[in-house]
């Protein structure tokens, strides 16, 4: 068995105390997670892909809940940080420790506030393992039969999303059971729109069963989740401010990047395409 990341080591010493339990590193980013009534909650550290600094990242799955860092979280001047740099391994751990003090002071508090708006919003149908397997296998097969289904292949980005809205709104007040069909087949959609937009992969994890879509420069999705969400609550717009959002997230990232750096700044190689062009067009 390999080393143990210093990274894992204080995260685990730091969050064990709270049930949180490591789940993995991906991208440069390190997460832990618990569930609390249901309600999954996230702390992970995220690596700065262009220098030696860490940012603190807290969020809880759920349509349009942001993810919160340092400066969302404390509503005091000298605390307007996301990321803390670090020159050797004393200032490495010094750096993960001060982060991981804001997440035991102010970020378990936190979540657990957003969990309880999350429980507060609405209580969601779980998607099945089933429906996460076909997510997975079948979204190129489901979203060229929705795009063949009406007639939406040349149709521009705006028009599809109102129209995965007005399929979400013809389902309203029909059996969870009847629907789950449409549902992963909305989310095919969803999601490979994301990821021509913003590059990354669909991801199944075989352990939970859950299939999500894996944003390099973002996080992982769980699109699912979302369509489920804004279903149950018949907020059908949701779906389309959580795709804006998320790609607002990473352009504006991009264009902050390119403007420090100059225009011809790419984000560090992936190990997914990104389709960069795409990056001025919001």
């Amino acid at each position: 068995m390999g080393k143990k990341s210093v990274v894992v080591e204080i995260m685990e010493k730091r969050l064990s105390p709270y049930d949180f339990q490591y789940v993995d590193y991906n991208n440069l980013i390190w997460t832990f997670s618990r569930e609390v009534e249901g309600v999954e909650q996230y702390i992970a550290i995220q690596k700065s892909q262009w220098e030696n600094s860490y940012a603190l990242n807290l969020y809880v799955y759920g349509v349009g809940l942001p993810i919160y860092r340092t400066k969302e979280l404390i509503n005091d001047p000298k605390y307007n940080w996301d990321f803390l740099s670090f020159n050797n391994q004393q200032d490495q751990r010094e750096v993960l420790n001060k982060l991981l003090d804001v997440a035991e002071k102010y970020g378990i508090d936190k979540l657990n506030e957003l969990a309880n708006e999350k429980k507060v919003m609405v209580e969601s149908p779980k998607p099945t393992t089933q429906m996460y397997k076909k997510l997975y296998e079948e979204n190129a097969v489901l979203m060229k039969q929705f795009m063949s289904r009406i007639n939406a292949v040349d149709l521009p980005e705006a028009d599809i999303l109102q129209l995965l809205k007005k399929e979400l709104e013809e389902i309203q007040g029909e059996m969870y059971e009847d629907i789950q069909d449409k549902l992963v087949e909305l989310a095919s959609v969803y999601g490979n729109m994301l990821i021509k937009k913003l590059g990354g992969r669909w991801e199944y994890v075989k352990s939970s069963g859950k299939a999500s879509v894996d944003i390099p420069l973002f996080c992982r999705c769980n699109i699912l989740v979302d369509f489920i969400e804004a279903w149950q609550k018949g907020e059908e717009n949701l779906i389309i401010k959580n795709f804006n959002h998320k790609c607002n997230e990473v352009i504006n990232w991009v264009r902050q990047c390119r403007a420090l750096y100059g225009e011809d700044w790419q984000p560090p190689e992936t190990k997914y395409k990104m389709s960069l062009d795409n990056y001025g067009k919001i």
